[in-house]
Parts: C-alpha cells; sequence; structure tokens
C-alpha cells in the first residue's frame, strides 16, 4: 500500500480497516517549495474512514483531508489539463531507495524524492464534492 513507503503513516493506518488505493483522488492543491527541494499535495481520500476520531464524529465531517510532503526531489514533472485537477496516485520505493511518485489524470506528476511524509490528516465537511470546509 501506499502508506507504507511514507514516513508519519500510523494514523491514516488507524483510521481505515484498509487504506484505500488513490483512484481518480480530487486534488486541492500542490506547491513546490524550498527552491525546489520539498513539493506538497493535498488531496481528498476516496472514502470517509472508518473509525474515524471522536472529534470528527461530533462534527459531522464527511471527508478525509490529506497532505503529503516530498523533500530532496531529485525529479519533477508536472502538467495540468484542467482546472479542476484529479488522478491516480501511486507511490512505490525503487531499487535506489528513491521514492517515486506519479500522478495521471487531469493532472501528470512525477516525482523522485528522497524523503516522503504524510504530513496531515483532517476530517472536513464536504458538502458538494467541490467546496470545503476545512478544520
Amino acid at each position: 500500500m501506499w502508506q507504507k513507503q511514507l514516513d508519519d503513516n500510523r494514523f491514516i493506518s488507524q483510521i481505515y480497516n484498509e487504506v484505500p488505493e488513490l483512484i481518480d483522488i480530487r486534488i486541492l492543491s500542490t506547491k513546490l517549495e524550498d527552491e525546489g527541494r520539498k513539493f506538497s499535495i493535498v488531496f481528498v481520500m476516496p472514502k470517509y474512514a472508518d473509525n474515524p476520531p471522536k472529534k470528527w464524529k461530533n462534527s459531522g465531517y464527511n471527508s478525509v483531508l490529506v497532505e503529503l510532503n516530498f523533500y530532496d526531489i531529485k525529479e519533477l514533472s508536472i502538467t495540468a489539463s484542467n482546472k479542476k485537477l484529479s488522478g491516480d496516485i501511486k507511490i512505490d520505493l525503487d531499487q535506489t531507495n528513491l521514492l517515486n511518485i506519479s500522478v495521471s489524470g487531469t493532472l501528470d506528476l512525477s516525482i523522485k524524492a528522497d524523503v516522503g511524509i504524510i504530513q496531515t490528516i483532517k476530517g472536513y465537511i464536504d458538502t458538494k464534492g467541490d467546496t470545503m470546509n476545512q478544520v
């Protein structure tokens, strides 16, 4: 599974009985920072958590937002063909221990990085599928 390739993956493994594959994911943002050494991608999980925290239940959240950060970028290629970004996200480790991240869809992305981390996991209320009321 994709999350096993990333640091700080414990929480996502706790809120899902089986962490879903990232197929046809709605991508909310991408960001290149730190003079090209850091890349972030924020997306909506394909399904709501099986075991959400009590706070999420009490707040009426119906979606899960995830931010992944990748560091020490070795290669980066990005093309977008639509204002509403979506795609299949794949994360693998290659024979040289580099992370290979790819997105294919209305966003085509290819990254090779030394480190990947699950930076943020948040519950939120998604009212229309394209707007977000974030915590």
